[in-house]
């Protein structure tokens, strides 16, 4: 496992690279929402926009879901590893269970802070697919409004 200061700047280029996207997707959102306000002609363009990004949310969701799964084994490794050493000879002192517990967590915080990072923006990422879907609902609710009373 790297040494903690990698990690840490890990990270943070973690956190900025997550800040980013996150900007990315309230600004894609608000313009989205900003063209709701559109004549018939422009409405049924601006539902495949939404049809379009709402596919890359996805594929982001799915992208980060795969960069947490890979990251889960590395944490369990270096947990039992962590374990594995404060109960054997080499440990510098001797530890009761609840002590090797504290011990561990207090190595792997740093690990759990970056699957913590990752579950925090797949959350974002979620509740933006449901802004999304219900843009796209307001989208067809529009269309058959139009629709129903001819209006261009």
């Amino acid at each position: 496992m790297p040494d903690q200061e990698e990690v840490v700047e890990g990270i943070d280029r973690l956190i900025s690279k997550l800040k980013d996207s996150e900007d990315y997707w309230n600004k894609t959102i608000d313009d989205l929402q900003a063209r709701l306000n559109c004549s018939a002609k422009n409405v049924i363009p601006l539902q495949a926009d939404v049809i379009s990004l709402r596919q890359h949310l996805v594929e982001n969701v799915k992208n980060m879901s795969y960069q947490l799964y890979k990251l889960m084994p590395k944490i369990k490794a270096y947990r039992k590893q962590r374990f594995e050493y404060y109960i054997g000879a080499l440990a510098p002192y001797s530890t009761n269970a609840s002590e090797r517990t504290k011990l561990v967590e207090w190595e792997l915080a740093l690990y759990d802070q970056q699957k913590d990072v990752l579950d925090s923006h797949i959350d974002f990422l979620r509740e933006s697919l449901k802004d999304m879907d219900n843009l796209n609902f307001a989208i067809k609710n529009k269309i058959a409004l139009y629709q129903l009373t001819e209006l261009e």
